[in-house]
């Protein structure tokens, strides 16, 4: 019998680097495909935005955390909310009705669900999540609001969503150990409270 445990790892592991890197790579191709370059450059801003300032706090407060229980920033959280809540994004403003709800429960749903695994598995504390959260989600709101203003065109989402699936599958399972370097570096720096 499959234990708790096993879905929430499977479940958490969609956020990994592994994972959301070539997601983001992905959209950015699929949005130069659609001969969107202006979208494609606001999209690499909010990803560096998301992933510097996820980095910046994670390196910052390794050393010295501003309160007992918020030491890194969840990055698995921040990153999914970015990616996978663009996807929806983009699926739901191509749709309407029942598969535009759809699309946003789904999608609302997927990256809570990845947020509450990093809490029940013990590697984030509520307050490192909601920081993820709120990361990601104004790196999205930045991403959104240029996405709807342009007033992008009909979208064909399938050469996005197929290879999406595809590496989401894929590289389900790989690590890249982010979490590892970003203390070694903090360490090097011997970023401390003064």
């Amino acid at each position: 019998m499959v234990t708790l445990k096993v879905w929430l790892i499977a479940l958490t592991e969609f956020g990994d680097l592994a994972v959301v890197v070539p997601l983001v790579a992905l959209v950015l191709l699929w949005l130069l495909f659609m001969r969107s370059p202006p979208l494609a450059a606001w999209w690499a801003i909010a990803v560096a935005l998301c992933a510097g300032v996820t980095a910046f706090l994670k390196l910052s407060f390794y050393g010295c955390p501003p309160t007992p229980d918020l030491h890194s920033p969840s990055g698995h959280t921040s990153l999914s909310t970015l990616v996978y809540g663009a996807m929806t994004l983009v699926c739901a403003a191509e749709s309407g009705g029942l598969p535009r709800i759809a699309a946003i429960g789904g999608g609302a749903s997927f990256i809570l669900a990845i947020a509450a695994s990093r809490l029940l598995l013990y590697v984030h504390s509520v307050e490192e999540v909601g920081l993820g959260l709120a990361i990601g989600t104004a790196s999205l709101a930045l991403f959104g609001q240029v996405y709807m203003r342009c007033g992008a065109p009909k979208v064909w989402l399938s050469p996005l969503f197929a290879p999406a699936a595809a590496v989401m599958l894929i590289l389900h399972g790989r690590e890249l150990h982010a979490e590892e370097f970003l203390r070694g570096i903090a360490r090097y720096l011997r970023i401390q409270c003064s």
